[in-house]
């Protein structure tokens, strides 16, 4: 893994004012002023992870200006720009990213935040395999994206619609595929956009697949973690941010 593609186009609608001007992804999560997106940007960085491409849509200017001038010297930023951001899912986003994304590429989502051990813990579990970062150590709520696994340990099926009580653990928003298990994503991505199934995620389009792939999940090893949709889990990411003590690059 040597590259990050960053899901970023998003609105934010559920955090109220707090979104109104900018994407989620810049929301700050310390007294120095580090955002979401800097924690990624520093934990993808301690694993050599430097050739950083994002997804930008709502607010993007804002964006671009920030990481620019914040990263600029750190990484090799590049941008995609997602003009359908208020239209279409984040499947949209990651289908605008599907020429660049290779072998190497790890997928996060832009609203989270979470413990280095976990990107590292994703790195070393590679081995040839692709693989979901699966946080199975917290009891399951009817929103989490939750994976259900099968004999071999494969994850098979991914949905918020799946049991709480029998399911696997939950997708926390990183994404690592390689080979085969790349390639048919990407086709059911382009499947999926040619089909006009714009209302969905991501999610869908790897769900359609997980049939004919090999995919693992990799543990985040009962770290702390949260994505951020609502205030409280804001508040959380914000809690978590103090846990984790960054020694901020910026």
């Amino acid at each position: 893994m040597k590259k990050a593609l960053i899901l970023a186009a998003g609105i934010g609608k559920r955090l109220g004012d707090l979104t109104k001007d900018i994407p989620k992804c810049l929301l700050p999560l310390d007294s120095n002023g580090s955002t979401l997106i800097d924690y990624s940007l520093e934990t993808l960085m301690e694993n050599n992870i430097k050739e950083i491409t994002v997804v930008s849509g709502f607010a993007d200017k804002k964006l671009r200006e920030y990481l620019t001038d914040k990263w600029k010297n750190k990484v090799n930023l590049n941008f995609i720009f997602n003009e359908k951001f208020s239209e279409y899912n984040n499947i949209y986003s990651a289908y605008l990213a599907k020429d660049i994304w290779d072998d190497e590429t790890v997928l996060l989502n832009s609203d989270i935040v979470f413990h280095s051990d976990i990107l590292k813990n994703l790195v070393e579990a590679y081995h040839g395999k692709s693989l979901l970062v699966i946080d199975n150590s917290e009891e399951l709520v009817d929103e989490d994206m939750k994976v259900e696994t099968n004999a071999n340990g494969e994850i098979k099926k991914i949905s918020k619609n799946l049991n709480n009580k029998t399911s696997f653990g939950e997708y926390i928003g990183i994404t690592y595929l390689k080979g085969k298990e790349r390639v048919k994503f990407l086709e059911s991505l382009e499947l999926n956009v040619k089909n006009k199934k714009l209302n969905i995620y991501y999610e869908d389009a790897l769900a359609d697949v997980l049939n004919e792939v090999s995919i693992y999940p990799s543990s985040t090893l009962g770290k702390p973690w949260t994505e951020v949709d609502i205030k409280e889990d804001y508040e959380l990411a914000k809690k978590i941010a103090k846990q984790l003590k960054k020694v901020t690059v910026l």
